[in-house]
């Protein structure tokens, strides 16, 4: 311990820059083990240095000091502790505006760094009502944060912010982030939902699966989700998509997105994500009304060709699971179902498994 606060004299603004960017060096390789990252939370001194080195004029420096504030802010009590220092040491380190600001311009070449530092913070749920306060402040904060994450060559030196993706999941995990995220006035959800199906990078694609699954889960935005143009049930279907021909009778019942897709069409290929779809279609069978868009939306015909396809490669039986789960849902009908919203429904739990089993079974003899 005593070692590692015998660096902070070297890290102060003032100090030659050979010795800032050693001991700095040294400072990133300890938090790359617990027992290092417990050691700097622990001497407050430290990380208000390492705040302090963030604005250095050396590149190397101030990027140094960033990375340690992702290894640092990794787990939930270091990126508290870390949270809340900045706010005591506010206004020499307003941590959220920090790094929406090193996001926001274009010229920033610590961007991605920054959004990983942001995305840690978020994970946190206790501290997502604070940095929501933060974003609110102005107006245009939500909507620029939503135009750099849609515009992929936004960032001039070659930072593909793709962490924006998670950061927006992360806030979706609340109540209020969620409404911000639907709400008519900023249009997030519009701008975000094209990365579902984006193959370049699974963290983009990830955070954006993630914001619609939080969405989903909470029945208030159902009618949102099934509109009529169909925007945000395609890309949760487009993911779940093969290359597999239609007849044009099931053809015309699905939304024209997924109409006749090329033979070139791939589906998703983490089976977390996958999972994470077909759980989405599970949340939006609880009534009755949406029930019935999704069977005439072809909902049922995509997950039977889906079925065959993840059974075939034999990777993922939660995905399996999961489909048949829908499945068993969409192939009864309203009279079998006899309830309009399942969540209104109590099973004792003695009864579950039994259940679940007995219709897995049925639906898998239905697939194969």
């Amino acid at each position: 311990m005593e070692t590692v606060k015998e660096l902070i004299q070297f890290m102060q603004p003032n100090q030659r820059l050979d010795l800032k960017a050693v001991a700095l060096t040294h400072v990133l390789g300890l938090t790359g083990s617990a027992e290092g990252k417990a050691a700097i939370l622990s001497l407050d001194d430290m990380l208000i240095a390492i705040f302090g080195l963030t604005h250095d004029s050396n590149q190397t420096v101030a990027k140094d000091a960033v990375l340690s504030l992702i290894n640092l802010t990794a787990e939930e009590a270091g990126a508290i502790k870390i949270f809340d220092l900045a706010k005591q040491t506010k206004p020499i380190f307003p941590l959220i505006n920090e790094a929406i600001q090193h996001i926001c311009d274009e010229q920033a070449e610590l961007a991605d760094a920054w959004s990983m530092v942001l995305s840690n913070m978020t994970r946190v749920e206790s501290l997502v009502h604070e940095i929501l306060d933060t974003l609110e402040r102005d107006e245009q904060t939500l909507p620029k944060l939503a135009k750099v994450f849609a515009q992929l060559d936004y960032n001039k030196k070659k930072s593909k912010l793709h962490y924006l993706g998670p950061i927006f999941c992360n806030l979706t995990q609340t109540p209020r982030g969620r409404e911000l995220c639907c709400h008519s006035k900023y249009q997030l959800l519009e701008k975000l939902l094209p990365f579902a199906s984006y193959e370049e990078n699974v963290v983009r694609r990830g955070g954006t699966i993630g914001i619609i699954k939080n969405i989903c889960f909470d029945p208030v935005y159902h009618d949102i989700i099934l509109n009529d143009n169909d925007e945000i049930l395609c890309a949760i279907l487009n993911p779940l998509c093969g290359p597999e021909e239609f007849s044009d009778e099931e053809n015309d019942k699905m939304p024209i997105a997924l109409q006749y897709l090329s033979e070139s069409k791939t589906r998703e290929t983490d089976p977390d994500l996958r999972q994470m779809l077909l759980e989405c279609l599970l949340q939006l069978c609880a009534t009755r009304r949406f029930r019935e868009h999704l069977r005439s939306k072809g909902v049922y015909e995509i997950l039977r060709e889906y079925h065959k396809w993840e059974a075939k490669i034999g990777r993922c039986s939660e995905c399996l699971q999961a489909c048949e789960n829908v499945v068993d849902i969409l192939i009864k009908n309203e009279e079998e179902i006899g309830l309009d919203n399942y969540k209104a429904l109590e099973v004792p739990a003695d009864h579950t498994e039994k259940f679940l089993q007995e219709d897995a079974d049925y639906v898998k003899s239905l697939m194969d």
